[in-house]
């Protein structure tokens, strides 16, 4: 299985509307890959604080996309590059001001 994570990276004068983001965005996400990707499993943290550096900025979320096959870790690659992906990149602004950084794991 591998694990892709999506990391709101934190700034000075961010601002990330957790309401916005599980109200709108969240389902849109649902929506614009439902049939396209083989998502198994969803999960979103919220308020990541550093456990040794509490001088140092929270993280305001990570969400964490679960995929069964290294396949799927391309084909999910291959979405952010099509149109479908465009209403999710067009949301981003409505919610935050935080710059995202993509990982990709294998879970074992």
């Amino acid at each position: 299985m591998f694990k892709i994570r999506g990391t709101y990276l934190p700034k000075p004068g961010m601002h990330f509307d957790l309401d916005y983001y599980f109200r709108v965005h969240v389902p849109l996400a649902q929506q614009q890959t439902a049939g396209r990707l083989r998502i198994q499993k969803v999960e979103v943290e919220t308020h990541t604080a550093p456990l040794l550096g509490p001088d140092e900025p929270s993280t305001p979320c990570v969400f964490c996309v679960y995929l069964p096959e290294r396949e799927d870790v391309e084909a999910f690659r291959q979405f952010l590059m099509t149109p479908h992906a465009d209403p999710l990149k067009e949301d981003v602004p409505r919610y935050t001001n935080c710059d995202l950084r993509w990982e990709v794991c294998q879970v074992m």
